[in-house]
């Protein structure tokens, strides 16, 4: 059952002012390095598919034996603004974290791939994945917040935008908070006469030793493309990812969010086919523990 909606254009708009061609799969795995991690055996596994202009998913698939406790993606190739990541979610069972990518109503003449990134450990202390939807979008832009249960902490999260047979609705937000994910979508810059709406996952565990998260910006302007850095504190490493636009209004498309190196998380955007004429900025998050 659908747990409800916020219909208005989000307010946070408002509050952002203030503040190479692959035809075959790609694996490999980067191990975290270093002090032992708050969760032991943590790696980044990391999965690239075709090239082509179609849409398409790809999975990043955790070893036997582990978890996803987090994840995201990333879009490379042509047209990156009219490609958008609509679904970054966990799969069901914990064993992969799972990218979509479709291309605008318009669509794109050059080849693009979808790569995703799952963050995977034996399963920390609590572990619990908790998922809900909002109720349909009767305007331009719909946020969801899930909660995870009383006293555990939200180290990953997954999105997507549903009703849309292409990327006319843009997943913009995978942000996660202390105990709590919120995921938030937009029309893109056309508008959509359907109706659509948000599901939303959190993966929560108990606090980690050490446990903190960290928030950069990119520089707010009406620069083409936008990309900032989230760096863990010396001693710490990247136990969860996120990312978002502020101020994109429907022009901008996340093209990458995920964990880069052990130890940072890479938010990407880009504008429209149209550019954009305000000004925006991208933020990331890392969830850092020792």
């Amino acid at each position: 059952m659908r747990e409800g909606s916020n219909r208005s254009r989000w307010t946070r708009r408002t509050a952002a002012v203030g503040g190479a061609a692959l035809s075959a799969l790609v694996l490999g795995q980067l191990a975290l390095t270093g002090p032992v991690a708050a969760v032991p055996g943590l790696s980044i596994r990391t999965t690239t598919g075709p090239s082509n202009s179609v849409a398409k998913s790809q999975s990043a698939t955790c070893p036997t034996g582990t978890t996803v406790i987090g994840g995201g993606g990333a879009i490379t190739g042509s047209g990156l603004g009219q490609v958008g990541m609509d679904i970054m979610l966990p799969l069901a069972g914990g064993s992969a974290y799972s990218v979509t990518g479709r291309e605008d109503e318009n669509g794109v003449a050059g080849n693009w791939a979808v790569t995703a990134s799952a963050l995977c450990a034996p399963a920390p202390s609590g572990l619990v994945t908790v998922s809900g939807s909002s109720a349909p979008s009767f305007g331009t832009s719909n946020w969801f917040e899930k909660s995870c249960p009383a006293g555990k902490h939200a180290i990953g999260v997954g999105g997507a935008v549903v009703g849309a047979s292409n990327s006319e609705v843009i997943l913009e937000d995978l942000r996660i908070q202390q105990s709590s994910v919120v995921v938030a979508g937009v029309e893109d810059g056309t508008g959509f006469a359907g109706s659509w709406w948000l599901d939303a996952t959190a993966i929560c565990a108990d606090p980690l030793p050490g446990e903190q998260r960290v928030v950069d910006d990119s520089s707010y302007s009406s620069a083409a493309v936008q990309s900032v850095v989230a760096t863990c504190p010396a001693g710490t490493r990247v136990h969860g990812v996120g990312g978002e636009i502020l101020g994109g209004e429907g022009q901008v498309r996340l093209t990458e969010m995920r964990a880069t190196s052990s130890t940072a998380v890479t938010v990407r955007a880009m504008e429209d086919e149209n550019g954009f004429s305000g000004n925006w900025k991208v933020r990331a998050y890392a969830v850092c523990a020792n």
